[in-house]
């Protein structure tokens, strides 16, 4: 009797404590970021699970940096089994997102992200970053401590595993991770991932996958650096301003090894104009552009430069090279052209053209020359080979080209996706006997990947199923087994309820017995009778906590095991709210359910 008061006495003292902790109070702290800016604290890609999270004073002490009123922290893990000792050497940790290294020891480091946000990594080794250093998102900065050669951060809580000891100030409650939002619940001591109406809890899977996220920089000018980062799962968008025709580069110089940068040129409704691996150099007109900057491989730092090259002075004679289309698809033809401007008023008697190009993107063929010249011009071609063409023409019986004009085209067939260069440099002769240089304007050529055309396969179409579909929702802090006996003892089918406690089962027609199984709960069992072609839904049910012993009553010999297991692991039948610990809190669910008798008949 002794026993039974006073863990209820504990009991009603904990739950007046826990009145106001409905919801995490709001903490001081800036508005929360925008839910693409954090990433998980590992490598993009990867999974890992968490092994322990926020904490309301009744695991650790009230200065604890997991306390939620302290801002939260998560334990983190490349798996659950985690052993002292075992190869750490690829258990890789990454920043959350670009800022600023501004402490570090041999096992832990902060980083500054600005806005007042400050992430901190313990239980490291391997750091390889250092003071004062700028980090882009997904950088590596270390490995987790193996526990056993690379010593855990005091103070250690022995036994311990190697992991990652992470945290996010001055609050992680509400911030999004790799668009998973940590919320927590204080009565249940209960740290939440929740992404796209999916919620998930401690040892389950966390996948550090982001939304897309293109980021518009600011405007860029003439012959000045500017600094960027991009990932996976962000670009960069810079904006610029042609204030006439205007021949340029483009440059994205990688700073960070394993980045590899691709650049699109976009027009001012983000149409693609041009593309390049790393660079471009074209020409265009007066207008507003966008230059985005996305990786090819890998992640980083990169340097971005807008530079202007010479065009030829306005009503000068020069030669140039156009394309009737930018981009094309590998095995596709564009037409080039190739023109005389400015042609002065006594003409040129003939003019040749040395071309070139990269012959691993395209191939050129069907050359054609016009009447620029006059009708019936004398025309000498060598190639096109290794990337080079001549094309020489000359007017005949008196003729020359007294006009602008396009003097001769040719195909470019996509080979390989990928840029390049196409200039026609050009020397014309006005008689004298004298070649003259002119200057020229090049263009270039992206060649797009087409997607392949899938190859049909013959499809069969399979008779509907038709057999009978039992399903239903069962409630608990942990999944639950759902047996399905026919005559025996032993289940025809057995699943296990989602994390809503739904499930789903398929059987043939027949009458079953349906029993509910989860240790530390009470049964429940109904009798289901299935037909052939229709599914049978039975009510949600929620199983009552507290009988440890597994005896069917829920009295004071269940309590007394969670005494007799105070503020341990085991045995996990004690563990009722499945928090990796026994506690008062699993008090709080079994005295819920005193003196209740198992199995719950279930409609």
């Amino acid at each position: 009797m002794k026993y039974k008061i006073l863990p209820r006495a504990i009991l009603m003292t904990l739950l007046v404590s826990f009145v106001s902790m409905g919801a995490v109070p709001a903490l001081t702290a800036p508005s929360l970021p925008p839910p693409e800016t954090f990433q998980l604290p590992w490598e993009q890609g990867l999974a890992w699970v968490s092994l322990d999270g926020f904490d309301n004073g009744t695991k650790r002490l009230p200065n604890s940096p997991h306390n939620y009123m302290n801002g939260g922290a998560i334990d983190f893990a490349p798996r659950v089994n985690m052993r002292v000792g075992e190869d750490t050497s690829n258990f890789w940790v990454t920043a959350v997102a670009a800022g600023t290294v501004v402490e570090i020891s041999k096992c832990h480091l902060k980083i500054n992200h600005g806005n007042g946000w400050i992430s901190e990594y313990q239980f490291l080794a391997n750091i390889q970053v250092k003071l004062g250093e700028a980090v882009h998102r997904n950088q590596r900065l270390a490995v987790i401590a193996d526990g056993l050669g690379q010593p855990f951060c005091p103070p250690a809580l022995e036994p311990d595993v190697p992991h990652l000891h992470f945290s996010l100030r001055p609050t992680m409650h509400g911030v999004s991770f790799a668009g998973w939002m940590v919320g927590y619940i204080p009565y249940l001591n209960k740290t939440t991932f929740t992404k796209n109406n999916r919620v998930l809890t401690s040892y389950q899977p966390l996948l550090n996958v982001l939304d897309l996220q293109i980021v518009l920089r600011e405007p860029i000018t003439w012959d000045t650096i500017y600094i960027g980062s991009v990932d996976a799962y962000r670009y960069e968008r810079w904006p610029f301003v042609l204030n006439g025709i205007t021949k340029f580069t483009l440059t994205a110089t990688p700073t960070s090894g394993g980045l590899s940068t691709l650049l699109l040129l976009l027009d001012a409704n983000g149409n693609e104009i041009a593309r390049g691996a790393g660079s471009i150099i074209t020409t265009l007109p007066a207008g507003n552009y966008f230059v985005q900057v996305q990786p090819q491989t890998g992640s980083g730092f990169y340097n971005l430069l807008l530079t202007r090259n010479a065009l030829p002075p306005p009503g000068e004679p020069s030669s140039s090279t156009d394309v009737s289309s930018p981009n094309m698809e590998t095995g596709k033809s564009v037409t080039v052209s190739v023109s005389l401007n400015n042609v002065p008023a006594e003409g040129y008697t003939s003019a040749e053209f040395t071309c070139v190009y990269d012959p691993a993107i395209i191939e050129v063929s069907e050359i054609a020359v016009t009447n620029l010249f006059g009708p019936d011009p004398a025309v000498a071609i060598q190639g096109p080979q290794s990337g080079k063409l001549i094309v020489a023409v000359a007017g005949s019986r008196g003729n020359k080209a007294v006009s602008s004009g396009v003097v001769f085209t040719f195909s470019a067939k996509g080979l390989q996706a990928g840029q390049t260069a196409i200039e026609c440099r050009a020397r014309v002769s006005k008689g004298d006997g004298l070649l003259l240089d002119l200057p020229s304007t090049s263009t270039h050529l992206t060649v797009l990947d087409v997607a392949p055309t899938p190859t049909p396969q013959p499809t069969h179409t399979m008779p509907p199923s038709t057999a009978p579909i039992l399903t239903g929702k069962v409630l608990a802090y942990k999944p639950v087994t759902v047996d399905l006996f026919a005559s025996n003892t032993v289940p025809l089918v057995t699943v296990t309820t989602l994390s809503d406690g739904s499930f789903s089962l398929t059987a043939p027609a027949g009458t079953y017995r349906v029993v509910t199984s989860l240790e530390g709960y009470l049964s429940a069992e109904t009798t289901a009778i299935l037909a052939a072609g229709t599914t049978v839904t039975l009510s949600p049910i929620a199983l009552p906590a507290g009988d440890i012993d597994g005896n069917n009553v829920i009295d004071q010999f269940d309590a007394m095991t969670i005494g007799m297991n105070y503020n341990t692991a085991h045995p996990s039948a004690a563990d009722l709210n499945g928090d990796g610990i026994i506690n008062v809190l699993d008090l709080e669910a079994l005295a819920g359910n005193y003196r209740r008798m198992g199995p719950l008949l279930w409609q």
